[in-house]
């Protein structure tokens, strides 16, 4: 397979997992905020959630002054839900003869919806319809990525960037709640929960026992929940593998040895240990080790290695790294 071809089909799946991630998180900040408004307590979720996601500087920037709207359809900051879908449309733009006719259907319509002129005052009318598309778009995307494409070496390359984008998002998910400046209320770990998809899960898990350890322990080490962080870098791991031909255990390559150090982390360490050493100073060191990972996928798959020697790689890198950011 061509290395342009595999980055944009990794490319694509980032940015649609990333597009559910962040609505998800401001779906559930918004209930959540008028939720303890309504309750009297009164807190700044949003700051919490934009220092989580690496956007306080993008935010203050932008002319969009709402953090809803700044969040949802800022035309500058790489993480927005329109700009990483209009980003997710122009990567399948270019690798159309490897998808089925129905992700690209799906895709575009999406596209066409967040590009229309009146949305903005949609979402203000009518912000659940938003939600709820723009979630069902993702998961559609996944089960036809999974039902209607050959499981080649390409579709692992898309499998890549889901697993990659879901522990990202997963681990900023779970920051936030180090961010809020005082001990999580029980509102607060709910809104982490659904924030992953996690609350019924967790409940049939922990019996409706609700705490910070206990909700970091299940996003973090849980083996069955494929939203967990454990369970994404053990597919991560997989895939790489499968890709290489390299045999699990072994390493052929940078993103293949970072990789198998998070998952051993992860498998030999319990979350007393990360309690005790720091849970942010923990996602933290997590998190740089994920955006470690994607960047040796780039050099390793994409940059090859005479490209590397002969070319002026340093914006190519750059572009790179905000595109993970």
């Amino acid at each position: 397979m061509l290395s342009r071809v595999a980055d944009n089909l990794y490319w694509m799946s980032r940015y649609v997992e990333r597009a559910e991630g962040v609505t998800r998180l401001v779906e559930v900040n918004r209930d959540t905020d008028l939720e303890s408004y309504a309750n009297g307590t009164k807190r700044d979720y949003w700051q919490s959630a934009l220092s989580a996601m690496c956007a306080v500087e993008d935010f203050a920037k932008d002319e969009l002054d709402d953090h809803e709207l700044f969040i949802l359809f800022s035309k500058d900051w790489s993480s927005s839900v329109s700009t990483c879908i209009n980003m997710a449309r122009e990567n399948a733009r270019m690798v159309r003869d490897q998808l089925s006719e129905e992700i690209w259907v799906e895709l575009n319509n999406l596209y066409l919806y967040l590009n229309a002129p009146a949305l903005p005052e949609k979402f203000s009318n009518d912000p659940q319809s938003f939600f709820r598309r723009t979630i069902r778009f993702s998961l559609v995307f996944q089960g036809l990525s999974d039902a209607t494409i050959h499981h080649d070496e390409g579709w692992r390359f898309m499998s890549l960037g889901k697993y990659l984008e879901r522990s990202d998002q997963t681990s900023r998910v779970l920051d936030t709640l180090t961010m809020l400046g005082e001990e999580p209320t029980r509102l607060d770990l709910i809104g982490a929960l659904r924030s992953c998809s996690a609350l019924s899960a967790y409940r049939r898990r922990y019996q409706g026992v609700l705490s910070l350890q206990n909700v970091a322990d299940f996003l973090l080490f849980s083996r069955d929940f494929p939203r967990s962080l454990r369970f994404a870098i053990a597919r991560i791991d997989t895939l790489l593998h499968e890709i290489s031909g390299v045999p699990s255990g072994n390493y052929s390559n940078e993103a293949e040895r970072l990789t198998g150090s998070a998952l051993a982390q992860l498998n030999f360490s319990g979350i007393e240990s990360l309690l005790a050493d720091g849970l942010h100073e923990s996602i933290d060191q997590l998190q740089r080790k994920l955006i470690d990972v994607g960047q040796s996928i780039f050099e390793t798959y994409v940059l090859l290695p005479f490209e590397i020697k002969n070319a002026d790689v340093a914006p190519m890198v750059q572009r790179q790294m905000q595109q993970q950011q």
